[in-house]
């Protein structure tokens, strides 16, 4: 053994340079070297738990879906975003039907910005169209609840009125808007086909060197001393 460590140190020492070269050398050209056509995908995603107060193209998931991911939505709604992004949109982003009334949303765009930008965009603008909705229909039956409480009968149709107000009443507590149940959160962002970095690339290059010098210092030696066996 101590035969087989005092060569390892003169080939060591012997061919130093070269390995220290040739790592240095592998270490520029991973840095140099370009980074090709690949690039990061990056991937976020959330929920929506729809409302419920009795509007079929907002509170069931697969209109929703339809709505979400079909052009006329943007068109109306988000004209620049479209105009910028319709080609990602169209095919990284998907809304798939989740339990319990819920809907799914997953974006994958090329850098971190661009895919928290989008998505947030679509679900905040879907909020806020299912919001104004739901504050129609509650005004609405707030509107109605106040047309009953004003209305003068007689003792005989007293229980009816008190009857109609509270199915009202409870029809409004009842009701519900949409809400973000996971927000996109940039903290969560997967990372797909990502493309190394010079520094990554200069790292692996170094590294690869270490490892060509081990392999060949020791191999020889190894097997130079298996020989004699």
């Amino acid at each position: 053994m101590g035969h087989m460590i005092q060569r390892l140190k003169e080939r060591m020492n012997k061919y130093f340079l070269i390995l220290l070269a040739t790592t240095i050398f592998l270490g520029i050209i991973g840095w140099l070297l370009p980074v090709g056509q690949e690039k990061s995908s990056y991937t976020l995603e959330t929920s929506i738990s729809l409302g419920n107060y009795m509007n079929p193209e907002l509170n069931n998931p697969k209109p929703v879906i339809s709505l979400l991911t079909n052009a006329p939505f943007y068109e109306e709604h988000l004209k620049d975003l479209w105009k910028e992004k319709f080609e990602e949109i169209n095919t990284n982003l998907h809304v798939t039907m989740g339990p319990d009334n819920i809907i799914n949303l997953s974006y994958s765009d090329h850098s971190e910005e661009s895919t928290a930008k989008v998505l947030n965009e679509i679900t905040s603008t879907f909020i806020a169209i299912d919001l104004d909705r739901f504050q129609e229909k509650q005004k609405i039956i707030q509107e109605s609840i106040d047309a009953i409480t004003n209305e003068k009968v007689g003792p005989e149709a007293k229980v009816d009125q008190q009857r109609f107000l509270y199915e009202l009443k409870t029809a409004k507590d009842d009701i519900r808007h949409a809400e973000i149940l996971k927000p996109a959160d940039f903290n969560a962002l997967g990372t797909e086909n990502r493309a190394f970095n010079s520094k990554e690339r200069a790292v692996l290059g170094i590294l690869l060197g270490v490892t060509l010098s081990f392999l060949w210092i020791v191999f020889p030696i190894i097997f130079k001393e298996q020989s004699f066996e």
